[in-house]
């Protein structure tokens, strides 16, 4: 049974595809099971995985990636049709009750009802509810930070919209299981800029306040130099990276007066994704943590 889905966002182009690849080797890690132990699937619709990780027959169907990790791509519309299937049994009925097109139409307007399907797919297995899953742990290539908001908040917006019945009370369950903080972990990556970091930390307090989750902080692309490092360089390559260790430096100093613990994730330039993935989940083994 799935203990723990672990969700990553934070703004478009932060490396947050990666970190979750990282991640997912790194809790592959740290389990004893000797079947995959970890799902790492992706939300976003044109896979960011089958070219980077050079995995073409990646789809809805979970396929290995490497041991302890299976690569899969979810869909709204595929999350929907396997619990559809999962309670209707036969696929012919699915055909006739969900693939007509009034009732297509229907789901591709009805406010939150995709976003509704994921999470539903997501906490099905601590909810014994849908298909089984036989992985200790999820790690999610999430949505970007508004529609991750959205994707969050549409169990209660369901909830209040349909309260009684069979919807009310399954969008209830579901609302419940993604608010718990012992399933539901937030990671989110920031890159060490103004605007990236302003918008996190009102994520972060977003998280908080609204669900109650205290996400875990990162910062990606860290050059990890000091101005020593610096001695030797020409002028302008001096001029830039100043720049870049002031970024850094108000970047932490900004995170510290909010109260947030983060992790500093370091840039890596190795050429093969393989290695790339793994620096940083060897980072994460033994992360250096500022307080």
């Amino acid at each position: 049974m799935v203990k723990k889905a672990h969700l990553i966002t934070g703004k478009g182009g932060v490396g947050k595809s990666l970190f979750a690849a990282a991640l997912a080797q790194h809790l592959s890690t740290q389990s004893s099971s000797k079947k995959a132990a970890v799902l790492l699937t992706e939300l976003s619709e044109h896979s960011f995985y089958r070219d980077f990780l050079k995995q073409p027959n990646i789809s809805y169907i979970p396929k290995p990636w490497k041991q302890g990790v299976d690569l899969a791509q979810w869909s709204p519309d595929d999350c929907l049709k396997e619990y559809a299937l999962h309670l209707l049994k036969i696929e012919s009925l699915y055909r006739l009750f969900i693939e007509n097109p009034v009732t297509k139409s229907l789901i591709q307007i009805a406010p939150g009802l995709q976003d509704l399907a994921v999470v539903g797919k997501l906490t099905s297995s601590p909810r014994r509810h849908g298909p089984v899953m036989n992985y200790d742990e999820i790690v999610v290539d999430s949505y970007a930070t508004g529609h991750f908001l959205s994707m969050l908040r549409a169990p209660s917006s369901l909830q209040e919209a349909v309260p009684f019945g069979p919807m009310g009370e399954q969008t209830k369950s579901i609302n419940e299981c993604i608010r718990n903080p012992g399933f539901t972990q937030i990671h989110l990556v920031c890159l060490p800029e103004e605007l990236p970091v302003t918008e996190s930390i009102e994520l972060y307090n977003q998280l908080k306040n609204e669900f109650g989750i205290t996400a875990n902080f990162y910062l990606n692309k860290m050059s990890l130099l000091n101005v020593s490092d610096l001695s030797g360089l020409s002028a302008e390559a001096i001029m830039s990276l100043q720049n870049l260790l002031e970024s850094e430096a108000w970047s932490r100093e900004k995170l510290k007066s909010a109260g947030i613990n983060f992790i500093e994730l370091p840039l890596v330039t190795l050429p093969h994704a393989d290695e790339i993935i793994s620096t940083i989940a060897r980072h994460l083994d033994e992360p250096g943590k500022v307080l």
